[in-house]
Protein backbone atom coordinates (compact mmCIF):
# COMPACT_ATOMS: atom_id res chain seq x y z
CA UNK A 1 0.00 0.00 0.00
CA UNK A 2 2.53 2.68 1.15
CA UNK A 3 4.33 1.60 -2.84
CA UNK A 4 1.08 2.44 -4.41
CA UNK A 5 0.60 5.17 -1.95
CA UNK A 6 3.87 6.79 -3.68
CA UNK A 7 3.35 6.37 -7.24
CA UNK A 8 0.05 7.54 -6.24
CA UNK A 9 2.04 11.01 -4.83
CA UNK A 10 4.65 10.74 -7.64
CA UNK A 11 1.48 11.29 -10.21
CA UNK A 12 -0.26 13.89 -8.61
CA UNK A 13 2.96 15.83 -7.85
CA UNK A 14 3.82 15.93 -11.41
CA UNK A 15 0.48 16.55 -12.78
CA UNK A 16 0.64 20.10 -10.64
CA UNK A 17 3.46 20.68 -11.97
CA UNK A 18 2.69 20.09 -15.57
CA UNK A 19 -0.54 21.80 -15.05
CA UNK A 20 1.04 24.82 -13.83
CA UNK A 21 3.71 25.02 -16.15
CA UNK A 22 1.07 24.98 -18.98
CA UNK A 23 -1.04 27.50 -16.95
CA UNK A 24 2.18 30.18 -16.80
CA UNK A 25 3.58 29.31 -20.05
CA UNK A 26 -0.13 29.27 -21.66
CA UNK A 27 0.05 32.37 -24.41
CA UNK A 28 3.90 30.99 -25.58
CA UNK A 29 1.61 28.34 -26.36
CA UNK A 30 -0.94 30.42 -28.24
CA UNK A 31 1.18 32.88 -29.89
CA UNK A 32 3.53 31.83 -32.05
CA UNK A 33 5.33 34.84 -33.88
CA UNK A 34 7.64 34.58 -36.33
CA UNK A 35 11.30 35.36 -35.45
CA UNK A 36 11.53 38.34 -38.18
CA UNK A 37 9.58 41.57 -39.80
CA UNK A 38 9.21 41.85 -43.52
CA UNK A 39 8.52 45.17 -45.15
CA UNK A 40 5.89 45.74 -47.67
CA UNK A 41 8.76 46.13 -50.24
CA UNK A 42 10.12 42.84 -49.61
CA UNK A 43 6.97 41.28 -50.28
CA UNK A 44 6.72 43.43 -53.02
CA UNK A 45 3.79 44.82 -52.24
CA UNK A 46 4.87 48.60 -52.86
CA UNK A 47 1.43 50.17 -52.40
CA UNK A 48 1.16 48.93 -48.78
CA UNK A 49 1.84 52.07 -46.37
CA UNK A 50 3.16 50.84 -42.85
CA UNK A 51 0.74 52.52 -39.94
CA UNK A 52 1.57 51.88 -36.39
CA UNK A 53 -1.03 48.86 -35.96
CA UNK A 54 -0.68 47.34 -39.42
CA UNK A 55 -0.59 48.00 -43.38
CA UNK A 56 -2.91 49.59 -45.40
CA UNK A 57 -3.76 49.48 -49.35
CA UNK A 58 -6.01 52.23 -50.10
CA UNK A 59 -9.12 51.32 -52.42
CA UNK A 60 -9.17 52.45 -55.95
CA UNK A 61 -12.16 54.83 -55.05
CA UNK A 62 -14.84 55.12 -52.10
CA UNK A 63 -17.32 52.86 -53.84
CA UNK A 64 -14.56 49.88 -52.97
CA UNK A 65 -15.04 47.32 -49.99
CA UNK A 66 -12.40 47.76 -47.54
CA UNK A 67 -10.96 44.59 -45.95
CA UNK A 68 -10.11 44.42 -42.36
CA UNK A 69 -7.77 41.08 -42.23
CA UNK A 70 -6.65 39.41 -39.26
CA UNK A 71 -4.12 36.53 -39.35
CA UNK A 72 -3.10 33.61 -37.55
CA UNK A 73 -1.56 33.11 -34.47
CA UNK A 74 1.75 31.54 -36.26
CA UNK A 75 1.70 34.50 -38.72
CA UNK A 76 2.47 38.25 -38.82
CA UNK A 77 1.35 41.22 -41.05
CA UNK A 78 2.90 40.41 -43.79
CA UNK A 79 2.42 36.62 -44.15
CA UNK A 80 -0.81 36.85 -46.20
CA UNK A 81 0.98 39.48 -48.53
CA UNK A 82 -0.37 37.60 -52.11
CA UNK A 83 -4.29 37.67 -50.51
CA UNK A 84 -3.63 41.43 -50.03
CA UNK A 85 -2.32 41.75 -53.79
CA UNK A 86 -5.48 39.66 -55.17
CA UNK A 87 -7.72 42.16 -53.25
CA UNK A 88 -5.64 45.55 -54.58
CA UNK A 89 -5.78 43.94 -57.92
CA UNK A 90 -9.60 44.71 -57.67
CA UNK A 91 -9.71 48.25 -56.70
CA UNK A 92 -9.94 46.70 -52.75
CA UNK A 93 -8.65 48.49 -50.17
CA UNK A 94 -6.75 46.78 -47.40
CA UNK A 95 -5.88 46.86 -44.23
CA UNK A 96 -3.96 44.24 -42.83
CA UNK A 97 -3.79 44.14 -38.57
CA UNK A 98 -0.70 43.99 -36.65
CA UNK A 99 -0.78 42.31 -33.12
CA UNK A 100 1.15 43.33 -30.29
CA UNK A 101 4.23 41.16 -29.97
CA UNK A 102 4.59 40.11 -33.04
CA UNK A 103 7.05 41.89 -35.84
CA UNK A 104 6.95 45.10 -36.29
CA UNK A 105 4.95 45.94 -33.44
CA UNK A 106 5.87 46.40 -29.59
CA UNK A 107 3.87 45.30 -26.49
CA UNK A 108 2.68 41.89 -24.76
CA UNK A 109 0.18 39.70 -26.61
CA UNK A 110 -2.55 39.37 -25.16
CA UNK A 111 -5.99 39.24 -26.45
CA UNK A 112 -7.06 42.40 -24.66
CA UNK A 113 -4.23 44.12 -26.35
CA UNK A 114 -4.55 42.53 -29.69
CA UNK A 115 -8.84 43.50 -29.92
CA UNK A 116 -7.38 47.15 -28.65
CA UNK A 117 -5.18 47.22 -31.68
CA UNK A 118 -8.05 45.59 -33.80
CA UNK A 119 -10.39 49.03 -32.39
CA UNK A 120 -7.44 51.33 -33.60
CA UNK A 121 -6.60 50.30 -36.48
CA UNK A 122 -10.81 50.20 -37.15
CA UNK A 123 -10.55 53.51 -36.24
CA UNK A 124 -7.47 54.13 -38.54
CA UNK A 125 -9.38 52.89 -41.67
CA UNK A 126 -12.29 55.05 -40.48
CA UNK A 127 -10.11 58.22 -40.43
CA UNK A 128 -8.81 57.18 -44.04
CA UNK A 129 -13.08 58.72 -44.90
CA UNK A 130 -14.16 54.92 -45.21
CA UNK A 131 -17.90 54.49 -44.79
CA UNK A 132 -18.23 52.33 -41.95
CA UNK A 133 -21.15 50.41 -44.65
CA UNK A 134 -17.75 48.91 -46.50
CA UNK A 135 -16.12 47.46 -44.18
CA UNK A 136 -15.39 43.85 -44.16
CA UNK A 137 -13.84 41.61 -41.36
CA UNK A 138 -11.66 38.79 -42.85
CA UNK A 139 -10.15 36.74 -40.20
CA UNK A 140 -8.04 33.53 -40.31
CA UNK A 141 -7.33 30.83 -37.39
CA UNK A 142 -6.71 33.17 -34.14
CA UNK A 143 -7.65 36.41 -36.21
CA UNK A 144 -11.06 34.66 -36.62
CA UNK A 145 -11.23 35.24 -32.97
CA UNK A 146 -10.12 38.55 -32.90
CA UNK A 147 -12.76 39.66 -35.72
CA UNK A 148 -15.62 38.36 -33.57
CA UNK A 149 -14.60 40.45 -30.66
CA UNK A 150 -14.20 43.80 -33.13
CA UNK A 151 -17.93 42.66 -34.08
CA UNK A 152 -18.84 43.09 -30.00
CA UNK A 153 -17.48 47.29 -30.99
CA UNK A 154 -18.13 48.07 -34.20
CA UNK A 155 -20.16 45.45 -36.96
CA UNK A 156 -18.80 44.96 -39.74
CA UNK A 157 -20.98 44.83 -43.10
CA UNK A 158 -19.56 41.45 -44.02
CA UNK A 159 -18.08 38.79 -42.04
CA UNK A 160 -15.46 36.00 -42.96
CA UNK A 161 -14.30 32.91 -40.72
CA UNK A 162 -12.13 31.04 -42.40
CA UNK A 163 -10.73 28.06 -40.10
CA UNK A 164 -12.38 29.42 -36.95
CA UNK A 165 -12.98 28.05 -33.41
CA UNK A 166 -15.81 28.15 -31.42
CA UNK A 167 -13.39 29.30 -28.43
CA UNK A 168 -10.07 29.66 -27.93
CA UNK A 169 -10.83 27.77 -24.33
CA UNK A 170 -12.42 24.93 -26.36
CA UNK A 171 -9.41 24.37 -28.58
CA UNK A 172 -7.39 24.30 -25.00
CA UNK A 173 -9.60 21.49 -23.50
CA UNK A 174 -9.16 19.75 -27.12
CA UNK A 175 -5.35 20.04 -26.59
CA UNK A 176 -5.27 19.00 -22.85
CA UNK A 177 -7.90 17.09 -22.29
CA UNK A 178 -6.69 15.17 -19.04
CA UNK A 179 -6.25 19.04 -17.62
CA UNK A 180 -8.89 21.72 -16.69
CA UNK A 181 -7.80 24.02 -19.27
CA UNK A 182 -10.68 25.60 -20.36
CA UNK A 183 -11.34 26.80 -16.52
CA UNK A 184 -7.88 28.10 -17.00
CA UNK A 185 -7.13 29.36 -20.71
CA UNK A 186 -6.69 33.43 -19.70
CA UNK A 187 -7.13 34.53 -23.50
CA UNK A 188 -10.58 32.97 -24.47
CA UNK A 189 -11.45 34.57 -27.39
CA UNK A 190 -15.00 32.93 -27.07
CA UNK A 191 -16.24 34.20 -30.79
CA UNK A 192 -19.44 32.34 -30.39
CA UNK A 193 -19.97 34.73 -27.22
CA UNK A 194 -19.17 37.65 -29.04
CA UNK A 195 -21.68 36.26 -32.27
CA UNK A 196 -24.29 35.40 -30.52
CA UNK A 197 -27.38 37.37 -31.45
CA UNK A 198 -25.76 39.01 -34.18
CA UNK A 199 -26.75 39.81 -37.48
CA UNK A 200 -23.67 40.54 -39.72
CA UNK A 201 -23.47 38.36 -43.13
CA UNK A 202 -20.91 35.62 -42.38
CA UNK A 203 -19.21 33.33 -44.78
CA UNK A 204 -17.61 30.27 -43.09
CA UNK A 205 -14.53 28.65 -44.99
CA UNK A 206 -13.01 25.34 -43.75
CA UNK A 207 -10.74 22.32 -45.20
CA UNK A 208 -11.91 19.16 -44.33
CA UNK A 209 -8.62 17.87 -43.87
CA UNK A 210 -7.42 20.97 -41.56
CA UNK A 211 -4.94 19.35 -38.81
CA UNK A 212 -4.89 22.43 -36.82
CA UNK A 213 -8.47 23.76 -36.20
CA UNK A 214 -10.88 20.64 -36.88
CA UNK A 215 -13.89 21.43 -39.16
CA UNK A 216 -15.76 20.56 -35.76
CA UNK A 217 -14.80 23.74 -33.83
CA UNK A 218 -16.12 25.72 -36.82
CA UNK A 219 -19.35 23.47 -37.60
CA UNK A 220 -20.10 24.46 -33.96
CA UNK A 221 -19.54 27.92 -33.92
CA UNK A 222 -21.60 27.77 -37.68
CA UNK A 223 -24.57 26.38 -36.04
CA UNK A 224 -24.77 28.29 -33.44
CA UNK A 225 -24.93 31.70 -35.00
CA UNK A 226 -28.30 33.15 -35.66
CA UNK A 227 -27.22 35.53 -38.19
CA UNK A 228 -27.51 35.13 -41.92
CA UNK A 229 -24.65 32.86 -43.00
CA UNK A 230 -23.25 30.75 -45.59
CA UNK A 231 -20.57 28.23 -46.10
CA UNK A 232 -18.19 26.33 -47.82
CA UNK A 233 -16.35 23.51 -47.10
CA UNK A 234 -12.91 22.49 -49.38
CA UNK A 235 -12.98 18.91 -49.44
CA UNK A 236 -8.68 18.14 -48.75
CA UNK A 237 -8.55 21.97 -47.29
CA UNK A 238 -5.87 22.04 -45.01
CA UNK A 239 -5.25 24.82 -42.96
CA UNK A 240 -3.62 27.25 -44.80
CA UNK A 241 -4.28 26.73 -48.43
CA UNK A 242 -8.43 27.66 -48.59
CA UNK A 243 -8.14 31.07 -50.12
CA UNK A 244 -6.07 29.08 -53.16
CA UNK A 245 -8.64 26.08 -53.39
CA UNK A 246 -11.42 27.78 -53.79
CA UNK A 247 -11.74 30.66 -51.00
CA UNK A 248 -11.01 33.39 -53.34
CA UNK A 249 -13.59 32.92 -55.78
CA UNK A 250 -16.28 32.43 -52.77
CA UNK A 251 -15.15 35.49 -50.85
CA UNK A 252 -15.27 37.86 -54.25
CA UNK A 253 -18.76 36.79 -55.13
CA UNK A 254 -19.58 37.16 -50.97
CA UNK A 255 -18.19 40.84 -51.39
CA UNK A 256 -19.91 41.31 -54.71
CA UNK A 257 -23.02 39.93 -53.70
CA UNK A 258 -23.46 41.86 -50.15
CA UNK A 259 -21.70 45.33 -50.87
CA UNK A 260 -22.41 46.11 -54.72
Amino acid sequence: MTFLRNIAIIFVVIYLIILGLLYVFQRKVLYIPPPIYLTPAAVELPEAIETPQGWWIAPSDDTKPVIMFFHGNGSAVFSNHDIYRDFAARGYGVYAQGYPGYPGYDGKTTQVSVVEAAREGYSYVRGQGVDERRIVYYGTSLGTGVAAQLTTYQKPALLIMEAPFNSAADMAQMRFPIFPARALTKDKFDSAAALSGGDVPMLWLHGTQDGVIPMAQGQRLYDGYSGEKSQLIIPGGQHTNLWAKGGRERIYKMISDHLN
